[in-house]
């Protein structure tokens, strides 16, 4: 095993040696210009130079790629007048039954809960079971978090202001 890790360091480092015969040499001192380069007229120095120089185009490209955002509200932190509560909706059920027992179970949490009749346009009436209306966000989260350690998974809605 030693051996054969030996041979591999030993093998890299010949192909080491051997790529760096192959790269051609850094150029060294710069070497005074000849009497042939000095006789060119500046313009030619100066069309040769432009010729070397790289092609970036970055301050050409930069206002072509300008993105201007859009106007958005500032924020301001605060109370700030809202126009609707939250309302979290426990569950829907076909039979009231159902939805009075959800209502009940929530009660023992703590918290007012109501039933709502609701009638489709295909003619079926379900129960919704309501918990709210909140107007804070702190709020509903404290309600949410009692309803999801009793396995109920709420949905939340906003629901215009009375009043």
């Amino acid at each position: 095993m030693k051996w054969i890790f030996s041979l591999a360091t030993v093998g890299g480092f010949i192909g080491f040696i051997v790529y760096l015969n192959s790269v051609p040499p850094s150029s060294g001192p710069q070497q005074p210009p000849t009497a042939k380069e000095s006789a060119q007229t500046p313009a030619t120095k100066t069309a040769k130079q432009e010729e070397k120089k790289p092609g970036f185009r970055f301050y050409e490209m930069l206002p072509e790629s300008e993105v201007i955002p859009p106007k958005v509200e500032e924020y301001t932190p605060g109370p700030t007048k809202q126009d609707f509560d939250y309302l979290v909706q426990s569950g829907s059920f076909r039979s009231k039954e159902d939805a009075e027992r959800q209502r009940a179970q929530i009660a023992f949490q703590g918290l007012r809960a109501g039933v709502q009749r609701i009638e489709l346009d295909s003619g079926s009436v379900w129960y919704r079971v309501n918990v709210g209306p909140f107007s804070s966000r702190s709020q509903m989260s404290s309600a949410i978090d009692k309803l999801v350690s009793i396995n109920i998974q709420p949905l939340i809605r906003k629901v215009p202001k009375q009043g």
